[in-house]
Parts: C-alpha cells; sequence; structure tokens
C-alpha cells in the first residue's frame, strides 16, 4: 500500500520528498558561494592552517568550533593556497538550502561537474545541518577526493564519523583569533627577541583590550561587541533547539546566559535546577551537554588518581570566548580575574593540552594541572591565573595553593600568568615563575 498526503490539492505518496532542492537553485547558489568567496577578504591567516595535511584522500578532514570562529574562512584560505582555484565548495548555513536532504548530494555532485568539470577537492561547509551526509563524505573518499569539512556541533559531527568513518577522519579545532592572530589583525608586530619598554606598552594594551572583547572573528575586526548577540541567538536557535527539540526555549536561553556568567566557576546539574526550578537535574544536564556540543563552553574534572572518581566532584566553567561573557553577563568587565583565568583556560585547550583543576589536602586550589596525555597519569605542569599578585595577602594566598601542589605531585615549579607582574621567586626549594599573560600566550 502506498501512503499519500494531501498537499495543494494533489496527492502526493509520502516517500517522494516534494521539498527537495531544485537543480537550477543548487546551481546559482554554487556560482554564488563560489563569487563569495572569490571577494571575501583574506583577513588574518589562520595559525592552525600549518598543521594541516591537504594529502588526505582516504581520510576526510574535519574542522571543529563554535559557530562563527572563522571555519568558513579557514576553509577559503586552505583553498586558495593548496588547491589554486581546483575545488568544489558548498556552505550548507545558506537559507536557500533549507530542505536539502541526502538524496539531493547526487544533484549536487552532478551541478558541480557540469560547471567545472572533475575536480579533487571537495569543500562542504556545516554540513551537519543536513542528515547522512556522512554517507556522501564516504561515497567521495572510495571516489578518491580530498575532503574537507566544516562543522558547529562536535559531538554530532564524532558520533556519526564514529559510527561511518572509523578510523577515516582527521580532526581539528579552530578556535576564535589567538592572541598572536588577533595582534596580526591590529598590524601590532611581534617582537623577535626580548620586547623594548615602547613594545612592552603596547603589548599590555591590546591584551587588555583582548581579554576584555575576546577573538570571536567578526566582532574583533568590526569593533562590534554586538554581533555577538546574534551568535548567541544562532547557536540557540540553529544548533541547539532545532537539532534537539527543545520544549522550553527560554528556559534554556536562561541557563545558557547561567553558565556564561559562571565561566571559571565549579558548577553543579543541581545548583542549576535550584537556580532555575528545573525538575530533573537530567534536564539540566542535557543544557550543559548541548552548550558543550555547539564548543560554546566546556567543562574541566577535578584531578582523581582513580578514574572512577572524576566524575564525582563539581566542575569548572569555562566560556570559548571572553567577548562573549562580557557581552552575556552583567558585571563581568569587573571581573577581570575570571576572565583571565578563563583566557587561559582557552589556550590551554588550543595548545592542545589536557588538564584538570587540583585541590591540595589542604583544601586549597591550583586552576590548572596539566598531563602530557590524555589520561590520569602524572601531572608535568601547574598553572595558577592571577590577575594582580603584587597584593600581599594575595600573592601569599596563590604561592601557598601553589606550593602546595608542587609538593603533593613532586614537580620543583610552578606558574603564575598574570596581567603585567614577572618574577621568579625561590621557595621550600620550589621556583615560582610569575609572567604577564601576553608574553605567555606569545610563547606558546
Amino acid at each position: 500500500m502506498t501512503l499519500i498526503f494531501y498537499y495543494n490539492k494533489i496527492y502526493i505518496p509520502l516517500h517522494l520528498n516534494i521539498f527537495m532542492v531544485p537543480k537550477e537553485l543548487l546551481h546559482t547558489v554554487v556560482l554564488d558561494q563560489l563569487a563569495e568567496c572569490k571577494l571575501a577578504a583574506m583577513t588574518v591567516k589562520r595559525e592552525m592552517l600549518e598543521r594541516i595535511a591537504v594529502k588526505t584522500t582516504a581520510r576526510a578532514l574535519i574542522i571543529k568550533g563554535v559557530r562563527r570562529c572563522g571555519k568558513s574562512t579557514a576553509l577559503k584560505q586552505l583553498m586558495a593556497e593548496r588547491f589554486k582555484g581546483k575545488f568544489f565548495y558548498l556552505n550548507f548555513d545558506d537559507e536557500r538550502l533549507i530542505g536539502f536532504e541526502a538524496d539531493d548530494f547526487q544533484k549536487l555532485m552532478e551541478v558541480f561537474i557540469e560547471l567545472f568539470g572533475n575536480r579533487p577537492a571537495i569543500f562542504l561547509d556545516e554540513i551537519q545541518n543536513v542528515r547522512g551526509w556522512e554517507l556522501f563524505v564516504n561515497r567521495l573518499l572510495r571516489e578518491g577526493r580530498n575532503v574537507f569539512i566544516t562543522g558547529s556541533n562536535a559531538n554530532l559531527l564524532s558520533r556519526e564519523l564514529g559510527t561511518h568513518l572509523t578510523g577515516r577522519h582527521l580532526d581539528y579545532e579552530l578556535y576564535p583569533f589567538s592572541f598572536s592572530e588577533y595582534l596580526a589583525l591590529r598590524g601590532v608586530d611581534l617582537p623577535r627577541q626580548a620586547a623594548s619598554t615602547s613594545q612592552k606598552t603596547l603589548l599590555l594594551k591590546e591584551f587588555k583590550k583582548y581579554m576584555e572583547e575576546g577573538g570571536m572573528p567578526e566582532a574583533a575586526i568590526s569593533r562590534n561587541p554586538a554581533v555577538l548577540g546574534q551568535t548567541i541567538e544562532d547557536i540557540v536557535q540553529k544548533d541547539i533547539i532545532r537539532r534537539y527539540s527543545v520544549r522550553k526555549p527560554n528556559e534554556l536561553r536562561g541557563v545558557l546566559r547561567f553558565l556564561i556568567a559562571n565561566a571559571s566557576n565549579k558548577i553543579t546539574f543541581n545548583s542549576i535546577c535550584d537556580n532555575f526550578r528545573i525538575k530533573s537535574p537530567v534536564t539540566a544536564q542535557n543544557y550543559v551537554n548541548y552548550a558543550e556540543d555547539t564548543c560554546l563552553i566546556f567543562t574541566v574534572r577535578k584531578y582523581e588518581r582513580k578514574i572512577k572518581l572524576l566524575d564525582k566532584n563539581p566542575k569548572k566553567l569555562y566560556c570559548i570566548d571572553n567577548g562573549i561573557i562580557a557581552r552575556h553577563s552583567s558585571g563581568a568587565i569587573q571581573q577581570m580575574g575570571a576572565l583571565l583565568e578563563n583566557l587561559v583556560a582557552v589556550e590551554l585547550k588550543r595548545r592542545n593540552c589536557f588538564f584538570y583543576y587540583y585541590m591540595n589536602k589542604n583544601g586549597s586550589e591550583t586552576d590548572f594541572a596539566i598531563l602530557a596525555e590524555e589520561t590520569p597519569k602524572k601531572i608535568t605542569q601547574v598553572l595558577q591565573a592571577c590577575l594582580d599578585p603584587s597584593d600581599v595577602l594575595t600573592m601569599q594566598r596563590e604561592e601557598k595553593a601553589l606550593l602546595s601542589t608542587l609538593n603533593e605531585t613532586g614537580l620543583s615549579e610552578g606558574l603564575v600568568v598574570t596581567l603585567d607582574f614577572e618574577e621568579t621567586k625561590k621557595k621550600e626549594g620550589k621556583a615560582i615563575r610569575y609572567v604577564p599573560a601576553w608574553k605567555w600566550l606569545l610563547e606558546g
């Protein structure tokens, strides 16, 4: 029996998709987007591109990251530098492609070949918008093509890749501008050797702006933080509500604002429930998971030697960009210490470090305990973020916590990232090195 439904006075079999994108429209979209690629300003070259090997015929190359962190521009830079026009490109984050389904991929390839002939590389931007995309990518790989993909939902991409492309993909994560990329945008030359007094003054001035405004490319280029409001709304609407069918969108928005405002703090699902009168901690956990999936936030666990204890403690929360915190949190600019700690956490992620926070036996805390591998083995480095340690009581508190961690972990040196304080101290047979944040960021 054939199932049918009634549409515009016509009975149509349900197995037919009347909302498929017409081939003529695909033709138009492809040409329009190609023109955008050619006209797009090649702003700051993304440092991540230096790590990418383009000889990935047997594997798909995936660039993940929060919405509007520059993935599309990174793709265009990769196209321009490595493929010199010999590629296919489509960005699925285009309202004309609403309704694009897996069946449309064949038409898309026909349009590509009709327009440009056969080309070895294909770039697919925000492909997670299409269900079944991974099967199409698998076909492209079997055909021997170079496949480059971006996506704003890390968990969704990983799930689909793990199911259909096991061992056939390489993952890279793109973050908002690093400090050196931010300086390149501003036209500030990096000192080749030790910075002069005037250079230090300029770098500190630019760092303060970077710490408060963040590095989201669109906001950094326009110097207009208002665009971050639309970024968050796009994340809420396109990456969470639409994908997960959230029944209480206003509750979700409230929780996201709460999470962003509490960057650098510990959270529990019960505390979220208490603040928003959510009945089930599972709902609160889902909201946090959604925000993590979109790369908007990430959580850091307490260091435990026993793996089974890792999830028994509150997690610390960080936001992917300080500008988002400043934009969506009242009084955030006054909480400069939290912004500095958040910035350090994001930089550690950018450097591909695996880290925890560390609680000493005396109850004091060290912000970051860094491991060499993604397993709870021996800690290789400990690090504090302290805005202004020149205050005697503040310095004593930070040094006490750091020394306790050094003694418990057996390390000989700890690092304190500051706003503008630099000194190396010897205490209790340990070295404590204070370094300005701008200098630490550029050292990486």
